[in-house]
């Protein structure tokens, strides 16, 4: 949720935590366990056996910080559950990856399936039936784990960088409609937007000189030509945008059996979500909306992991657009890395490319459309920087329920820290503030919306990727914003960053 200033210059603020701490910024759970933990140092006061309270108590405190101590956005002992999971992972294998298509014992069905490694592994992609005027056929992505059903469009944007403040406020309002009309349809359950910063390989460049060169041009004139465009290449960059649009399974389940079952019924109920999102899209600014299907999707995730993939898929679309016979798109099972080693906890490595996740904390300050462009310039020519933000609409129930708790929650726990003699701080005081504001927000007919920013920088293996994390570190600072490094799970955040599958946004029930 957002409150909005003047639209001269219009603010963004007002975000709330996906879970309140009832007591001292404890959880339920936490709460609960560390009661436990003192239970029986209180118990042995209480009968006066101080020797073995003395003793307990070493024990009692240690479990209590490991349970209530926050470190780097994770308690301790969750911390000390996924250092073992991931060491475990190590030891037994499960972490190191080769595909399928590159030992060439994979047969014509495997070589079909999506082969992909990690938490994706279970994903699958469909053709589904003719979409639109032109009926063509669009790719749905299942994600079994997630009981989702997907499709990805790669559109056209101009940028924010041109336009003034009017316009983006439009964008910002268009943004929220898009949303609030996903929110009360009550089947879309995730739109994911994903930026990647790629570096320009020149193949469109080169496709277009090759068509417009004169013969009669003299050979100096060609050189000098060719020395400027290696130049401005090398330094050049050009954005991948993608939009995923997800419905849930539980939500569409009755609808689609009335639709024909099965993938095709689940399909034509998410196309019937397609055409308003990109009604939406147009009034963002977008001047091309183009729904991938199953090779172009393919092809958007080999490039994620390979970024030398892009000039020969490029060249490719190049001759296809000239009439010329080639293969554009990627076999669905080549689509993932050739190989990866186990992730490093600090890092994720895949081919001959290393990439640094994170995590974006949303700023406590208010913040402005297009306050995140900055994040997306890379430090340095080679370099990749790609932005993913995950929206889950939250129903008009759903979200009043949500305040209802809210308030609950913040009520009790003033209650609590009254009672008890501790101190109401200004943090609990903003935080009444923003609940009562959106409790406004929702009775005028607004919803909530789940938000989940992930960040990443890609390089070469041989490159120091130690020193493009910290350029990117500081580039979020300097937009206000703060990183959170994906420790032990570089891999996951991976693909919440880098890949337009739409994974990314957990569920409530994960801690």
């Amino acid at each position: 949720m957002s409150s909005m200033a003047p639209a001269s210059d219009r603010a963004y603020s007002g975000w709330r935590r996906e879970r309140y701490g009832w007591f001292m910024g404890l959880t339920g759970w936490q709460a609960v366990l560390c009661g436990l933990a003192i239970l029986p140092v209180v118990l042995a006061v209480g009968d006066g056996a101080w020797a073995f309270a003395f003793k307990v108590l070493p024990v009692s405190t240690l479990a209590v910080l490991l349970v209530a101590l926050p470190v780097r956005g994770r308690p301790a002992v969750r911390w000390l559950a996924d250092l073992y999971l991931y060491l475990w992972g190590r030891v037994m294998g499960w972490s190191r990856w080769r595909s399928m298509a590159s030992t060439g014992l994979a047969s014509r069905r495997e070589l079909a399936a999506l082969d992909l490694p990690g938490g994706i592994a279970g994903l699958r992609l469909h053709d589904g039936p003719p979409f639109g005027p032109m009926l063509q056929r669009v790719c749905v992505i299942q994600d079994p784990r997630a009981l989702q059903w997907s499709s990805v469009a790669q559109i056209t944007h101009p940028g924010l960088g041109a336009v003034d403040d009017a316009t983006r406020n439009a964008y910002a309002d268009q943004l929220g409609g898009l949303l609030a009309a996903a929110a009360r349809g009550e089947q879309v359950s995730r739109i994911s937007i994903l930026i990647r910063t790629v570096p320009d390989d020149g193949a469109e460049r080169a496709a277009w000189v090759a068509d417009n060169i004169s013969p009669l041009a003299p050979d100096v004139v060609r050189e000098i030509s060719r020395q400027l465009e290696q130049a401005v290449v090398a330094a050049a960059v050009r954005h991948e945008v993608y939009v995923t649009v997800g419905v849930s399974e539980t939500r569409i389940r009755r609808t689609a059996q009335q639709a024909g079952g099965g993938v095709e019924g689940r399909a034509r109920v998410l196309y019937r979500h397609l055409q308003e999102i990109e009604n939406h899209l147009r009034g963002l600014g977008v001047t091309g909306v183009r729904w991938l299907h199953t090779e172009d999707v393919a092809a958007a995730i080999r490039i994620g992991y390979n970024l030398a993939e892009t000039p020969a898929l490029e060249r490719a679309r190049q001759e296809q657009a000239r009439g010329l016979p080639t293969v554009t798109g990627v076999p669905v099972g080549a689509a993932g890395p050739v190989t990866a080693p186990p992730p490093a906890p600090r890092s994720y490595t895949h081919d001959s490319f290393t990439t640094v996740s994170y995590t974006l904390l949303l700023p406590e300050l208010p913040t402005r459309v297009g306050a995140l462009a900055r994040m997306l310039a890379p430090a340095e020519p080679g370099e990749r920087r790609t932005l993913a933000l995950h929206y889950e609409p939250q129903n008009p129930a759903s979200a009043s329920r949500q305040v209802e708790r809210d308030l609950w929650s913040a009520e009790m726990s003033a209650e609590v820290r009254r009672q008890r003699g501790f101190r109401v701080g200004r943090a609990h005081h903003r935080r009444e503030a923003e609940i009562a504001a959106h409790e406004s927000q929702v009775v005028a007919g607004h919803t909530m919306v789940r938000v989940a920013g992930a960040v990443a920088v890609t390089v070469p293996s041989s490159w120091p990727v130690e020193d493009h994390a910290a350029n990117l570190e500081a580039t979020a600072r300097a937009c206000h914003f703060r990183l959170l490094r994906l420790e032990l799970a570089q891999d996951s955040g991976f693909v919440a960053a880098c890949l337009p599958l739409g994974v990314g946004l957990p569920s409530r029930s994960w801690g």
